[in-house]
């Protein structure tokens, strides 16, 4: 059985994670998970593929040949001691190494509307 890197997250860091570890030698199966429904890709670019200056597709991540990536499919749970993750969709997957991209909270600009009354998203005039 060969050895598995599990990367819980499927964005960018995960992307330049697997595409580092195979430009360094390395030779594990690596699977990113994404909750997302397709593979890692700039979301830095997201801007301009809605202004038509890119195209959806020219956004996609290089992430290293011989990586999996497994979307639609989050990493809901961990299983430390028996190095298992738990899915969304009611499965498990084993790993010998896990590696946590889960990105990060975006910084929102104070713009009107943006929270509700509670401090939560979907204030009425958002949008």
């Amino acid at each position: 059985m060969s050895r598995r890197i599990a990367v819980a997250g499927a964005g960018m860091a995960a992307a330049r994670f697997a595409q580092q570890y195979r430009a360094h030698g390395g030779d594990a199966e690596v699977v990113l998970y994404g909750a997302e429904p397709r593979g890692p890709y700039n979301r830095v670019l997201l801007a301009d593929v809605l202004t038509g200056r890119h195209d959806p597709e020219g956004t996609a991540l290089p992430h290293g040949a011989g990586t999996t990536v497994r979307t639609g499919c989050e990493v809901v749970g961990l299983d430390l001691v028996e190095r298992r993750l738990r899915l969304s969709g009611g499965e498990s997957a084993r790993y010998d190494e896990l590696v946590l991209a889960t990105g990060a909270n975006p910084v929102l600009p104070p713009l009107r509307g943006l929270h509700g009354p509670d401090g939560r998203g979907g204030g009425e005039d958002a949008g």
